[in-house]
């Protein structure tokens, strides 16, 4: 959490409202790639990864999945080079083959960043994931803000993204055994990705992917058309004091409970299980968020935003923390999904709350700047991404309820349960899910 916070001072320091603003605007394009086309197969490893567990077959899997991820990751981050380059031609030249590879690197290196984290977060090793979370927060904003010091452009800030993530990347990969498996388990042909699979479980993602970044990401790109990258940085600015911390603490309880989540689900064949203190947690740190933002707001925005961000941000804070509270208990009933297949509930949740705050967007944003608009806009909508996520899990009442399927989700055929080397970790973990034990889970 300090590693964002410290990072946009140290953003806002060095690079102006408007150059910020173009920077994050770049970042959110990527976002919309990895978001579509990434997570949602970084999402099928850590859910198949369950199954090829219970069968004894975590090494064959595991050196087969990296393979297979990293191929097409390569792949990835090339089309986006070369669609770049499409692109410059199309306008004619200028800076945008620089700024298209580094689009391309930051790409390439973030899906690689997020599949060796999510695989660390569904094998349980908390430690190895939280230094994979840390990583970024500290390295990006400080090598952003070198490389633009040099020259301040959009170039220079996506070299700087890259050049840290490479760093992370490359140290992760370099002491990590499970990429060059040998022997026998490696050669086994039931180890790996079975693509069909990996598609039915994903493709309700891939559009849910897009509806979310419509959610969070849409706004910025609609503010530029209408007041420009300085507004964009502002708001950006706001956003990433308040947002990256309640994301923080939301992703640390949901990485704790992915592991044990998916495990009972898989377990259960696919049952849905919804971690009830987890909903209760999230709501009770959200509140206190809210509070030490009502109180402290304009102190944190004056220690932690450069002047020439503070007058413009400082009215936002409490409207965001507000709809984080929101987006923090949406994400439980996510969570729940995620473990039990039900990914078009996602899409259904996702789809709601997207459509709402882009017509919100397209209102409102035309007639006032992000003062104005985002007091209230980003808290509807993340109120109604919880509202509609909630109402996605018709099932899921109680503390710890155990729903049956439902006909036409998307479920992940799973292997009969048998006992797996890894299950001794999740017994051990606070959030292990075990209905016998519904009442000492915290």
């Amino acid at each position: 959490m300090a590693g964002s916070v410290v990072g946009v001072r140290v953003l806002t320091e060095w690079l102006s409202p408007a150059l910020f603003g173009r920077y994050k605007l770049a970042v959110a394009g990527v976002s919309l790639v990895i978001g579509v086309l990434v997570r949602p197969f970084v999402q099928y490893v850590m859910r198949a990864y369950h199954d090829a567990a219970a069968a004894r077959e975590e090494a064959a899997f595991l050196h087969g999945a990296g393979r297979w991820f990293d191929r097409r990751t390569g792949l990835l981050g090339l089309g986006s080079v070369v669609a770049g380059a499409a692109g410059t031609a199309v306008a004619g030249g200028g800076p945008l083959p620089a700024v298209a590879v580094g689009l391309g690197a930051v790409l390439t290196l973030e899906s690689l960043l997020s599949y060796d984290r999510a695989l660390c977060v569904t094998r349980a090793r908390q430690p190895a994931a939280e230094v994979l979370a840390a990583g970024p927060r500290w390295l990006v904003p400080v090598a952003v803000a070198g490389f633009a010091a040099f020259e301040p452009s959009v170039w220079a800030a996506l070299a700087g993204h890259a050049a840290a993530l490479a760093v992370i990347v490359g140290v992760r990969r370099w002491r990590d055994p499970s990429r060059t498996v040998r022997g026998r388990a490696a050669d086994r042909p039931r180890g790996g990705i079975e693509t069909g699979r990996a598609w039915a479980y994903a493709w309700p993602l891939m559009i849910g992917g897009g509806l979310s970044w419509l959610l969070h990401e849409s706004d910025r790109f609609i503010l530029d058309h209408y007041h420009g990258g300085a507004a964009v940085g502002l708001y950006a600015a706001a956003y990433g004091l308040v947002a990256a911390p309640f994301r923080v603490v939301t992703g640390a309880a949901a990485q704790l409970a992915y592991a044990p989540v998916f495990a009972a689900s898989a377990r259960r064949r696919g049952a849905l299980v919804l971690p009830g203190p987890l909903l209760a947690g999230a709501l009770a740190t959200g509140a206190a968020g809210v509070a030490a933002v009502a109180v402290w707001g304009d102190v944190l925005a004056g220690l932690l935003l450069a002047e020439s961000y503070r007058d413009g941000a400082s009215d936002l804070l409490i409207w965001i923390a507000l709809g984080y509270v929101c987006y923090g208990a949406a994400t439980v009933f996510d969570l729940a999904a995620y473990g039990a297949g039900r990914t078009t509930h996602l899409m259904a949740a996702a789809g709601v709350a997207a459509a709402v705050n882009v017509g919100l967007n397209l209102w409102l944003v035309p007639a006032g700047g992000a003062r104005k608009w985002k007091r209230w806009k980003k808290l509807f909508a993340l109120a109604l991404a919880c509202i509609s996520a909630r109402l996605s899990h018709p099932g899921s009442t109680g503390v710890w309820n155990i729903g049956g399927t439902s006909a036409g989700s998307s479920q992940l055929p799973t292997l009969p349960s048998v006992e797996s080397p890894s299950r001794t970790a999740y017994m051990s973990s606070p959030m292990y899910l075990d209905d016998s034990r519904c009442g000492s889970v915290n």
